[in-house]
């Protein structure tokens, strides 16, 4: 098993390697030049950074999600702006090929989780458009820096929509579905839902996953805030069919614990307790607030668990 990176590390924030952004407001209220030339010099910085990331994360033997936040405004319609309008890029176009050599350098495993607001199964067609561009978008990224077309390298989404019966529902994101281009419909896997209300790990199972094949991805924390209403569906349960509906490629799985206060859905900074695996080997993206000093913190407990564990299996041993 390996933990996951979620798309930030605080020890290489503090280095100097952050993210940068552009709202659409800042871009429309420069001179088109000279906002192509900012925006231009913020992208190349996010695809630098990212390639700081995978190596960091290659160092701790980690697997990486990638952050949406790499390309700002690329796929905002209103922004009207392609990558060969940025005066920098052939500099880009070099900084994605570096991000290529490191992955193939490393072998580090690559996801990407994108908004909230991408939902295939919406009634809106302007937002199902929207996110088709959005998750072509990240395909052909991923295409680009060479990671493998299936869920190897998954592109994790929700279903987000409980509008009409589950027959309507899963047409209506399958119609979407099958609108995105091949190589981001086969990188495409589902998670459950936090929110009560929302699509549990059971109704994904015996609805979306039967009609679809499409894989799960269990969360722990939302299994937790959105458990299914058969009692039968036990935690241990859930994962392991989660994991058999990955039909072969390795899990990547979500972990977080609750923070404290009156919203259980809130992420905490740390984790504290050991999750149960039930002997499967699958990957963890950790989501908590304290991103890579959160899974350090974790991976001490995780050690330290299995250090008391072998020494009381080895104890009983010495007793028989």
């Amino acid at each position: 098993m390996k933990y996951g990176l979620c798309c930030i590390s605080l020890n290489l924030k503090e280095q100097g390697y952050s993210f940068q952004t552009m709202t659409y407001k800042r871009f429309a209220g420069l001179p088109r030049e000279e906002a192509l030339e900012i925006l231009g010099e913020r992208i190349l910085n996010n695809l630098l950074v990212t390639n700081e990331h995978i190596r960091y994360c290659h160092r701790n033997n980690w697997v990486y999600r990638l952050s949406s936040d790499i390309f700002p405004l690329l796929t905002y319609e209103k922004a009207n702006v392609d990558l060969t309008d940025l005066p920098n890029c052939t500099e880009i176009l070099d900084a994605i090929d570096l991000i290529t050599k490191t992955i193939e350098e490393t072998g580090v495993r690559i996801s990407a989780h994108p908004d909230q607001f991408n939902v295939l199964a919406s009634t809106n067609e302007e937002s199902v458009q929207k996110t088709i561009d959005e998750l072509n978008f990240f395909s052909s990224f991923m295409d680009c820096i060479g990671c493998s077309s299936d869920h190897n390298s998954p592109i994790n989404i929700h279903i987000n929509n409980k509008q009409g019966s589950y027959e309507e529902i899963i047409d209506r994101f399958m119609s979407s579905f099958n609108r995105l281009d091949p190589n981001c419909r086969n990188r495409l896997v589902i998670e459950n839902d936090d929110k009560s209300g929302g699509w549990s790990v059971q109704e994904l199972l015996e609805h979306f996953h039967s009609a679809t094949s499409i894989p799960i991805t269990f969360d722990y924390l939302h299994n937790k805030c959105n458990p299914s209403s058969d009692q039968d569906y036990t935690e241990e349960l859930c994962v392991k069919l989660c994991y058999y509906t990955w039909q072969g490629i390795k899990p990547l799985f979500h972990y977080s614990e609750s923070k404290e206060g009156n919203n259980p859905r809130a992420h905490a900074d740390y984790a504290y307790e050991p999750f149960n695996t039930y002997g499967l080997d699958f990957d963890v993206d950790m989501e908590l607030k304290q991103k890579d000093l959160a899974i350090a913190k974790h991976e001490e407990l995780y050690n330290e668990q299995n250090y008391c564990q072998n020494n009381q299996e080895s104890l009983l041993c010495l007793e028989t």
